[in-house]
């Protein structure tokens, strides 16, 4: 007798839970779907995240009984990166939400600040890791509780890092991290929102060969895939649902499904496809170079400048970054943005990318005591005679979007208030009056924003993932600042309105007197750029490696 879906849906609808919820729109208006226990499903489209918050029991089915849980004994965690996403890394929520930006580079940690290990320890103990108190637990227990820890990081290249703090992870450390955390409470149906975006290639295979797994497994755990229509879906899905505009536009067994869909003119990737592997990018160039000792010294230095009379935007002469008692993670290190330079920073999930970048902006506060020049400031010192340069003068003249902008930006705002933001000097003060660019940026994503609001009314935490990204693109290059710094900007973005923004900054980019810096892991989502840096894997022997796009 076969067994029955671990979730069914049948000629079923569903409401938000708003306040009015028999006044909110209709989600899913008569949907019909079960997940069965051999099935491995991709869900793809603009709608995805909405499905998947449905099929792990939110919103408000009508009829009630429409939607069951008949074959699930245990529980269902979802794991979300994307529109659903509560949290985009564990900046928001490593010091109990009460954290800024500079946070991860201190040396001073708070007393409720938690290693990994205790982070993912408090998940099978069932409690909040942040929480003080301590409860009594049989030595068996605990020692069970370990080993399952040391599997799982295992698992996910992590046990290196079980005794770092939550706080100082990378970005695509923290996601894989957050898988960790959730199959360690051994759900019956893991749903996976996005859980490749911002992972370097090593990281994505590694994580997709552990998802393929986890119905085989002594536990079998079901494995909903949330997919972007341009995310080529894994050779080891068998099933594909195809969403958009709060409906199902085709389901069922994938090789019939990406037929039927393009044969109405959607294109849908695969991995397995030879015949669909995109043309070879910039990324594919800077990943084929092998990594060089750091005792050679070719590496030390970049190719020449194409221009050495343009101005120097940011200077860094042989700076070192160590946290001990870790391996450097930057070591010797030099580079010079100079005015009309469009730059690649590139290099594994951990490496120091995002550190780079903070000294780049100066959040990182040994910025202060590093050999760093920022717009030909030598020193941000006071000096006899000379005042020293704040914070506030470097980062107005630097337009930045990032993951961790994205975790701390006041989710209350409007988007034209957000877009607007990025003509001030902080998140909070008030931007001065719309330029005429910032017209023009608004007037042409018009089309993008009206169906959820438009840019005066939307606000911003509560749209999907893909247009807060394209709020914070807008933003960063809404002042024209001297150094533009785009950190994974694109990274969630709808295909559409990803290459729309790269036209913006193509366009807009004035070459005799900005910098672009540009961090990625998919080719598509790097802009055109003249050079570039790879970062070594920390903890390696060899160094960074310049290159001429």
């Amino acid at each position: 007798m076969p067994r029955p879906p671990l979730i069914s849906i049948t000629s079923t609808s569903f409401r938000p839970i708003t306040s009015s919820p028999l006044t909110a729109p209709t989600l899913f208006p008569n949907t019909t779907f079960a997940l069965h226990p051999t099935q491995k499903w991709s869900i793809l489209g603009s709608s995805k995240s909405t499905l998947l918050s449905i099929l792990c029991g939110s919103h408000i089915a009508i009829p009630p009984t429409g939607r069951r849980y008949p074959g699930l004994r245990g529980a269902i965690e979802l794991v979300s990166f994307g529109a659903g996403s509560k949290s985009t890394g564990m900046l928001a929520g490593a010091n109990r939400g009460e954290t800024y930006l500079s946070a991860r580079y201190e040396a001073w940690r708070e007393e409720f600040d938690v290693s990994l290990r205790e982070w993912l320890g408090g998940s099978i103990a069932g409690k909040n890791p942040f929480e003080e108190g301590e409860e009594v637990q049989g030595k068996g227990v605990i020692e069970e509780g370990r080993k399952k820890v040391e599997d799982v990081a295992r698992e996910l290249k992590l046990r290196e890092l079980l005794d770092q703090s939550v706080m100082t992870l990378s970005n695509g450390q923290s996601r894989r991290a957050r898988v960790a955390q959730a199959l360690l409470k051994r759900p019956e149906v893991l749903a996976a929102d996005e859980p490749f975006m911002g992972l370097d290639p090593p990281s994505h295979n590694l994580l997709s060969e552990l998802l393929s797994r986890l119905p085989h497994a002594p536990e079998p755990t079901q494995v909903l895939l949330g997919l972007r229509p341009q995310d080529p879906v894994p050779a080891w899905s068998t099933h594909i649902a195809y969403v958009s505009n709060d409906r199902i536009l085709a389901q069922g067994p994938k090789e019939s499904v990406i037929l039927a869909l393009r044969q109405s003119g959607k294109i849908i990737l695969q991995e397995d496809d030879d015949a669909q592997k995109p043309a070879p990018t910039l990324l594919d160039k800077v990943w084929s170079i092998p990594s060089l000792p750091a005792s050679t010294s070719l590496t030390q230095t970049q190719p020449p400048p194409k221009s050495t009379s343009s101005p120097i935007i940011v200077q860094m002469n042989n700076i070192q970054i160590t946290y001990s008692p870790h391996p450097p993670l930057l070591q010797n290190f030099s580079w010079t943005i100079r005015a009309g330079e469009r730059c690649g920073l590139f290099g594994p999930n951990g490496s120091g990318k995002t550190t780079l970048i903070s000294l780049l902006t100066s959040d990182h506060p040994q910025t202060y005591a590093l050999p760093i020049t920022h717009f030909g400031h030598a020193s941000r010192l006071p000096q006899r005679g000379r005042p020293g340069v704040s914070v506030f003068d470097i980062q107005k003249r630097i337009g930045h979007a990032s993951p961790e902008v994205h975790a701390f930006f006041p989710k209350a705002y409007t988007l034209r208030r957000t877009v607007l933001s990025g003509l001030a000097e902080t998140f909070h003060a008030k931007p001065p009056p719309a330029t005429e660019y910032a017209e023009k940026l608004l007037a042409g994503f018009e089309d993008v924003v009206a169906g959820v609001g438009g840019w005066d009314n939307a606000v911003f935490g509560e749209v999907g993932l893909s247009v807060q990204r394209l709020a914070l693109f807008l933003r960063a290059v809404v002042g024209k600042r001297d150094l533009i710094v785009l950190d994974e900007a694109f990274s969630g973005m709808d295909s559409a309105v990803r290459d729309r923004c790269l036209g913006v900054l193509a366009d807009g980019f004035d070459r005799t007197r900005q910098a672009l810096v540009v961090v990625g892991h998919v080719g598509e989502e790097v802009p055109e750029v003249d050079m570039w840096v790879r970062l070594p894997e920390r903890g390696s022997d060899a160094c960074a490696v310049f290159g001429e796009a």
